[in-house]
């Protein structure tokens, strides 16, 4: 079984529970797939969606997705990655935050846990932890989950670390962690 991110993207803002309903409407062709929901980030302006599948392949969480009628802009099969062990260090008042990244050139699991260890610094700087981070197999497409005072602090964290970012959002994360 592979880990499989689901990217969804709508033009308006939509409610957690529509799209919900839509998955609850469509569980048999999960099943039938053997795809197993694991969870979502939603992000706060209610246009952007990242879930989490466990699925024997990508293929089979496309499939799936199709026939219950559930719209995403692309599903990708991926490692996760270790974030901090330590969650008694995470903000407890703090933002759950995504970082989405996209390589030129492939990055290497080696490559991505040598540059967290180098650029810890800076995410102590802005008080930014990250949680986890999941790496697509093919090394060209990353999400990050942060948890931090605000999106601003871990674009800042970043920024000063030079680690590229397509985009930075507030997440809430469904079911709720912790």
């Amino acid at each position: 079984m592979e880990l499989v991110l689901v990217e969804r993207r709508f033009e308006e803002p939509v409610l957690f529970e529509e799209i919900q309903a839509l998955e609850n409407a469509g569980a048999w062709c999960l099943d039938a797939h053997r795809v197993r929901y694991m969870k979502t980030f939603f992000s706060r302006d209610r246009r952007r969606m990242l879930c989490l599948y466990e699925a024997p392949d990508a293929e089979s969480v496309r499939l799936a997705e199709t026939k219950a009628r559930v719209p995403f802009e692309r599903a990708w099969s991926c490692m996760s990655l270790p974030g901090s062990e330590d969650g008694a260090a995470w903000p407890a008042a703090g933002e759950d935050v995504v970082v989405v990244r996209e390589f030129p050139q492939p990055a290497t699991m080696e490559y991505v846990m040598n540059s967290c260890r180098n650029h810890a610094w800076c995410l102590d700087l802005y008080n930014a932890h990250r949680v986890g981070s999941y790496l697509a197999n093919d090394g060209l497409r990353m999400v990050c989950h942060f948890r931090a005072p605000d999106a601003e602090s871990v674009r800042m964290a970043n920024e000063r670390g030079s680690a590229p970012m397509t985009e930075v959002w507030t997440a809430t994360i469904f079911p709720p962690e912790g």
